[in-house]
């Protein structure tokens, strides 16, 4: 059916919409984000009488942004969230100006929701040493999940990334990993960490060949029972699960991507090479999956301002956190007892 013959039909030009995001190689990921955002649109347009998109206005779209914040459904969505359901309301729009089904999109000057740019989890290094050593080593599917967790750790790589990954993307010789049609529909080649690739050695070598089930199978991560590939919902459960063994708050694959920035940038890499390593597009984005501990920030100038330098050669002794005493005189007023006139 001809878009224009769909104008009022929301579900067909939907179709439309999520069969061009498939041409154009966007991940399975945002293609699912666009189809729920896009259909909880579509029941509000009805609530407030739209049958045509043709008849939708900015008030209508700033009203759902109104019910995103409320969350009747349940758990109030974060800012980040409302912004990306927000983003693929554009999108969808944008596509209809495209195929000339409206002339101007009243998502155009929809405002999107701040978020913060900081990274809710990023593990110590402590933490992250216990979340690597959680999988069982001499079981099967530990083994496998000791592979998954270095990978994910090692090189910073996306759930989908990780998903995607087949047994030829991985050269331990060379020691990269081959991310084919990551974010952008980009390939890059990332360095595999010493860990990761005997991790992944250890699997490949011990482990795969007892999980596979079919010759033809090129997926990398193969599930236990069936021997195929690792769903990306399979790759959270597992991190968490082992998360929750170690003692670790409620972990995401996302956070050990967060996790490898942030501790590259603190032993001393370049940020325009964990740039490189994550597959940003802009600098500045590899800025904000960072941050900086405000730990960090206390050791710079305890050990960088000349007035903490001087402090700690009058008193060797003292160290931040440490109270300093307060003056006799001072004490002796207020604690001495009032003497009568």
């Amino acid at each position: 059916m001809p878009i224009r013959a769909a104008a009022n039909r929301p579900r067909s030009c939907l179709a439309a919409f999520l069969e061009e995001l498939r041409a154009k190689r966007y991940s399975s990921s945002l293609e699912r984000q666009s189809s729920w955002s896009l259909a909880w649109l579509f029941s509000h347009l009805r609530e407030e009488g739209v049958r045509d998109l043709r008849d939708a206005r900015e008030a209508h779209l700033v009203s759902f942004a109104r019910v995103l914040r409320q969350a009747p459904r349940g758990t109030p969505l974060s800012a980040a969230t409302q912004s990306l359901y927000l983003q693929r309301v554009r999108s969808f729009f944008a596509f209809l100006v495209r195929r000339g089904l409206l002339l101007t999109s009243p998502a155009a000057d929809l405002t999107l929701p701040v978020s913060s740019p900081l990274p809710r989890t990023v593990l110590s290094e402590r933490q992250a040493e216990k979340l690597m050593s959680a999988p069982p080593a001499w079981t099967k599917t530990g083994k496998r999940d000791r592979a998954i967790l270095e990978t994910f750790y090692g090189t910073g790589i996306r759930r989908g990334e990780c998903g995607r990954l087949d047994v030829g993307d991985i050269d331990l010789r060379e020691r990269t990993l081959l991310v084919r049609n990551g974010k952008g529909r980009k390939d890059r080649i990332v360095p595999l960490p010493a860990r990761a690739a005997l991790a992944l050695d250890a699997y490949l070598r011990d482990v795969r060949p007892l999980l596979l089930k079919r010759s033809g199978e090129q997926a990398l991560f193969l599930t236990a029972w069936w021997g195929k590939r690792l769903s990306e919902v399979s790759l959270s459960f597992q991190l968490r699960r082992h998360a929750r063994a170690a003692g670790i708050p409620a972990v995401h694959p996302h956070a050990l991507r967060h996790t490898c920035a942030t501790h590259l940038l603190r032993g001393g890499a370049d940020i325009r090479h964990v740039q490189e390593i994550l597959g940003h597009r802009h600098v500045r984005t590899t800025a904000i999956y960072t941050r900086v501990q405000i730990e960090d920030l206390r050791e710079v100038v305890r050990r960088c301002h000349p007035r903490e330098r001087a402090r700690r050669r009058a008193a060797p002794g003292l160290r931040m956190g440490v109270s300093w005493p307060r003056r006799q005189r001072t004490r002796s007023i207020l604690t001495s007892p009032r003497t009568p006139r």
